[in-house]
């Protein structure tokens, strides 16, 4: 399986809402390191410009706005479960890691 890239906006209004928490929770977790590459970016097209949808990430190109760690962590694993089974099934984690 290809590694996932999860582009995170770094700009001001993402950082301020929670940009930050949301690399070092990536960073911090074992079990998705073999799955991803983590960037920083420093702005995504102005899709945050307003701040009304920061934090902006990306996960394999699929924009999640007002991401949380939690939306990035279950859009992850809905890819490695698809790339796994071959469809997307929103397993968990634990269930792709068994699979």
């Amino acid at each position: 399986m290809h590694r996932i890239e999860v582009r995170v906006c770094m700009a001001t209004h993402c950082h301020f809402a929670g940009a930050e928490t949301i690399v070092e929770m990536l960073e911090d977790d074992a079990d998705l390191a073999e799955f991803i590459d983590v960037l920083c970016v420093p702005c995504m097209e102005k899709a945050c410009e307003s701040g009304h949808d920061s934090p902006v990430v990306e996960v394999g190109g699929q924009r999640l706005m007002r991401a949380t760690p939690e939306l990035v962590i279950e859009k992850i694993e809905e890819i490695v479960t698809g790339a796994i089974t071959g469809a997307s099934t929103g397993a968990t984690r634990s269930e792709a890691r068994h699979a």
